[in-house]
C-alpha cells in the first residue's frame, strides 16, 4: 500500500473500538458473551490495522492523516491530525494487543455476569481503549484533552463497577474530583497556548515556540504537565490511584495501571518532547525531581502495604517515577530506557493485577496477612506473579532488565550519581515490597485450608500465558526490539523539527539512530544482584519490625480524604509552575 492509503487508515484503530462499544449493550440483549466477542473483533481489527502501518512507521516514516482532508495552509493548520510516528504507534499498538488480552481474561472470569452488566462493561472496557490509542495517534493538543476526557469518563463507570460495593462509590468519587482537576488544568494550559499563538497542533505550535518560550508559555506547560501527571500518578498529584485500583475488577485495575496510568506519560512525551522541545523549557530538571520522589515514595507505600492489590498500585506510582527520571535524562539511551520500560510496565503490571484479581477472585481474600499456601494451590498464578515480579525487579533474563539497565546507564553517562544510588534504592525497597508479599500470599506455610478453589479458565490461563510470555521475550531479545521499536520511536523524540515538519507537510521521514545496549555489562549485572540480595534482608527484616515512624507518617499523609488529594495535586500544579517560571 501507498504511504497515502496507510495514512487514510489511522482513523480505523479508534473507530472500531467505538463502534464495538456501541454495539456491545444491544448485542446484550441477545447473549451474555457476545458483546465481550464482538469487542475482541473490534480490537483485533484495530491491532491489525496497526500492524498493517508498523513496517513503514518503524521503517522511519511519519503517517499523516487529516481529519476532513483538511490539510495545512503555508504552515497553518486548521483540521486535527492523526501521525502515526513510532512513539505513537507503539503505545497504540500495546494498548490494543494488552486490551485485548484482558478483554479475553475478562471473558473467562467475568463471564458469569448478567448480559446487561457484561454489555455495559464492554462498552465502557472499549471506550477506555479508544481514548488511549486516540492519545497515541493524534497530533493535536485539543484532540489529546477530548481523548483524555473519554478515558476519564470510561474509568469512572468501570471504577465504580460493583456498585454494591461503597468502596467502589467512593473510589470512583475520588478519581472524579482528581480528574477534573487535570482537566481543567489542561484544558487551561491548552487555552493559554491557542490565545498566543493561534494554534493547537503539535507541529505548528513546536514551530511556533521555537526560540520564543515566555512565561506564559511556561504557566500553560506548568498546567499541562500538573494535569497529566495527576493521570500518571506522579508524586503529588497520586491520591487517586490506589484507591481506584484496589476497588476496581482485577482486569479494570491491570487495565488501569497497564495502560490508562500510561497515557499521562505519553501525553508529557508529547507536550515536552513534541511541542515545547526538551531545550526550549527548564523541564528536564523538574522530571528528575518528581521521577525521583515518585519513585522512592512509590516503593515505600508499596512495602509497607498489607492489601494486595494497594501495594500494587503503590509499585505503579513508583515506576511512573522511574519513567519520569529515564525522560528527564534526554539522550537517546534514557529516553530509549523509559521507552522500553513503558512498555515493560504495560505487560508486567498488567499481570500482576491480573493474578492479584484471580487470588481475590478465588479466595475472597485482600489481604497479605490472611493468605498463605497458595502456591501448592494455585500454581499458575504463583508462576506468573513471580515472572512479574522478578520483570518488575530488573532480574535478568526478564523485561526489566533492559530497560532499568539504560535509564541507570544514562544517569552514569551524565555524571548523576546522587540520582543513580536513589534508583537503586528505590530498586531493592520494590523487590523487597513485592518478594514480601510473594511469601506472605504463595509461598509462607498456611494452617487452615482455602477450601475448593475454582480452577483457570482456558481464557484467564491465555491471558496470563501471554503475557509472561512477553515478559520474558522482551528480556531475552533486546537488541531485536531496541532496533526495530525502540530506537525509531527515540528518534521521533529527539528530532521534534523533523516530526514538526512532517506534520504539517503530510508525510515525512525520520533520522536514524541507535541504542547501544551491553546485556553482560558486569557493573549491571552485580547492580541487580545486589539488590537481589539486599532486597531480601529487607524483606526479612520488616516481616518482623513494627512500622517505622517516617512510615505511619506516610500512610496519615494518605489518609483517603478527597479533598486533601485535591489540594496536594493543586499545590503540585502550582509548584511545578513556580519552578518552571523560576528556572527560565
Amino acid at each position: 500500500m501507498t504511504g497515502a492509503a496507510l495514512a487514510s487508515l489511522l482513523p480505523l484503530p479508534v473507530a472500531l473500538p467505538i463502534a464495538g462499544a456501541a454495539a456491545a449493550p444491544l448485542l446484550a440483549r441477545i447473549s451474555g458473551r457476545l458483546p465481550v466477542i464482538v469487542s475482541l473483533v473490534a480490537l483485533g481489527g484495530a491491532v491489525t490495522v496497526l500492524l498493517l502501518e508498523a513496517p513503514a512507521v518503524f521503517g522511519g516514516r511519519v503517517l499523516v492523516h487529516y481529519m476532513g482532508f483538511w490539510k495545512p495552509v503555508n504552515g497553518h493548520a486548521l483540521g486535527i491530525a492523526f501521525a502515526a510516528d513510532p512513539f505513537g504507534l507503539l503505545f497504540a499498538l500495546a494498548a490494543a494487543v494488552i486490551g485485548a488480552i484482558l478483554l479475553l481474561y475478562t471473558l473467562s472470569e467475568l463471564g458469569g455476569l448478567g448480559p446487561r452488566e457484561l454489555g455495559g462493561y464492554a462498552c465502557l472496557f472499549q471506550l477506555l481503549l479508544a481514548a488511549l490509542i486516540g492519545a497515541a495517534l493524534t497530533a493535536d493538543l485539543f484532540n489529546l484533552f477530548v481523548w483524555f476526557e473519554v478515558a476519564a469518563l470510561a474509568s469512572y463507570g468501570l471504577t465504580g463497577f460493583f456498585l454494591e460495593r461503597p468502596i467502589a462509590l467512593e473510589a470512583a468519587f475520588k478519581i472524579l474530583v482528581l480528574t477534573t482537576l487535570a482537566s481543567f488544568s489542561i484544558f487551561i494550559g491548552a487555552g493559554l497556548l491557542y490565545a498566543r499563538h493561534g494554534a493547537l497542533n503539535y507541529a505548528q505550535l513546536h514551530d511556533a515556540l521555537r526560540g520564543h518560550v515566555a512565561a506564559p508559555d511556561l504557566i500553560a506547560l506548568g498546567l499541562l504537565i500538573g494535569g497529566f501527571a495527576t493521570k500518571a500518578g506522579l508524586v503529588p498529584f497520586h491520591g487517586w490511584l490506589a484507591d481506584a485500583h484496589t476497588a476496581a475488577p482485577g482486569p479494570v485495575s491491570a487495565l488501569f495501571s497497564g495502560l490508562m496510568v500510561n497515557l499521562g506519560i505519553v501525553a508529557i512525551v508529547r507536550v515536552v518532547f513534541c511541542v515545547y522541545g526538551p531545550g526550549s523549557a527548564p523541564v528536564l530538571g523538574l522530571l528528575l525531581t518528581v521521577g525521583l520522589i515518585s519513585a522512592l515514595l512509590g516503593a515505600v507505600m508499596a512495602l509497607a502495604q498489607d492489601d494486595l492489590k494497594r501495594l500494587l498500585a503503590y509499585d505503579t506510582v513508583s515506576q511512573m517515577g522511574i519513567l519520569a527520571v529515564g525522560l528527564s535524562t534526554g539522550t537517546a539511551t534514557g529516553i530509549g530506557g523509559a521507552v522500553y520500560h513503558l512498555i515493560n510496565h504495560a505487560l508486567f503490571k498488567s499481570l500482576l493485577f491480573l493474578c492479584a484479581g484471580a487470588v481475590v477472585h478465588r479466595t475472597g481474600l485482600t489481604k497479605l496477612s490472611e493468605m498463605g499456601g497458595l502456591a501448592r494451590r494455585m500454581p499458575v498464578v504463583t508462576t506468573a506473579f513471580v515472572i512479574g515480579a522478578l520483570s518488575i525487579a530488573g532480574i535478568p533474563p526478564f523485561n526489566g532488565y533492559v530497560s532499568l539497565g539504560l535509564i541507570h546507564s544514562a544517569l552514569l553517562d551524565q555524571h548523576e550519581v546522587a540520582a543513580y544510588i536513589l534508583m537503586l534504592i528505590a530498586q531493592v525497597i520494590t523487590i523487597a515490597a513485592l518478594g514480601r508479599a510473594a511469601w506472605l500470599a504463595f509461598f509462607r506455610p498456611r494452617e487452615a485450608g482455602h477450601g475448593k478453589l475454582e480452577q483457570l479458565r482456558p481464557g484467564m490461563l491465555a491471558g496470563l500465558a501471554s503475557l509472561a510470555g512477553c515478559c520474558v521475550a522482551f528480556g531475552v531479545a533486546p537488541g531485536f526490539f531496541l532496533e526495530t521499536v525502540m530506537a525509531p520511536a527515540v528518534s521521533g523524540l529527539l528530532n521534534p523539527a523533523r516530526y514538526a515538519s512532517a506534520v504539517l507537510a503530510g508525510a515525512g521521514r525520520l533520522p536514524g539512530l541507535h541504542i547501544p545496549f551491553d546485556y553482560a555489562s558486569p557493573g549491571e549485572l552485580a547492580s541487580a544482584g545486589a539488590c537481589l540480595v539486599v532486597a531480601g534482608a529487607l524483606a526479612w527484616g520488616y516481616l518482623r519490625i513494627s512500622e517505622p515512624a517516617p512510615v505511619r507518617v506516610l500512610r496519615a499523609a494518605h489518609n483517603g480524604s478527597a479533598n486533601d488529594y485535591a489540594a496536594y495535586a493543586v499545590t503540585g500544579t502550582l509548584a511545578v509552575i513556580a519552578v518552571l517560571s523560576l528556572a527560565r
